[in-house]
């Protein structure tokens, strides 16, 4: 697999070879973007959004920032928009899995689990499913979270810490701690 930078190189040089970032990042771009608002055609729009915008500003992309950085970034302010725009969450919707498909009691109970914590995190605000989003669901170091969030690190610890902490009061509340 390539280099980002010959990637970038290379689409720069010619639109076209924008696909080879788009299929790499996609999926990534998708999740997070769905962790935030919650709502399968949005994070697809959320995503479309992103990858346009990056391809058009790709010229001005600057090495310094890591490239998924700069995309996760991207869909942060797509997202936020969205959110501007709608004023309002999309309500949760519970996850249906095929029927008559056998699963074990440690699924099922994982599987619920799953759901309690997406159900508390859609009651979170935007801003504070994103950074817990960011910080576990995708893996991120505070150092590239704070990137993203275009904030210094310290800020992203005592937002972090202060979105756990609402979190867990959201799991209290809805009886699943």
């Amino acid at each position: 697999m390539l280099d980002d930078t010959v990637l970038i190189q290379q689409a720069c040089d010619t639109p076209q070879a924008f696909g080879a970032l788009y299929d790499k990042y996609v999926d990534r771009i998708f999740g997070y973007a769905y962790r935030l608002v919650q709502d399968e055609v949005l994070a697809e729009e959320v995503t479309a959004v992103t990858f346009e915008k990056a391809l058009q500003n790709l010229p001005r992309y600057r090495p310094e920032t890591p490239l998924l950085a700069w995309l996760y970034r991207i869909a942060h302010n797509e997202a936020m928009n969205q959110h501007r725009r709608r004023k309002w969450l999309v309500p949760w919707q519970e996850w249906r899995g095929k029927t008559g498909q056998r699963v074990t009691e440690t699924a099922v109970l994982a599987h619920e689990h799953r759901q309690q914590l997406h159900h508390a995190l859609g009651q979170l605000s935007i801003k504070d499913r994103s950074i817990i989003t960011l910080r576990f669901f995708e893996g991120l170091s505070s150092a590239e979270t704070a990137v993203i969030l275009n904030c210094p690190v310290n800020t992203v610890y005592q937002r972090l810490h202060r979105a756990l902490q609402r979190l867990e009061k959201q799991l209290v509340e809805n009886g699943y701690l």
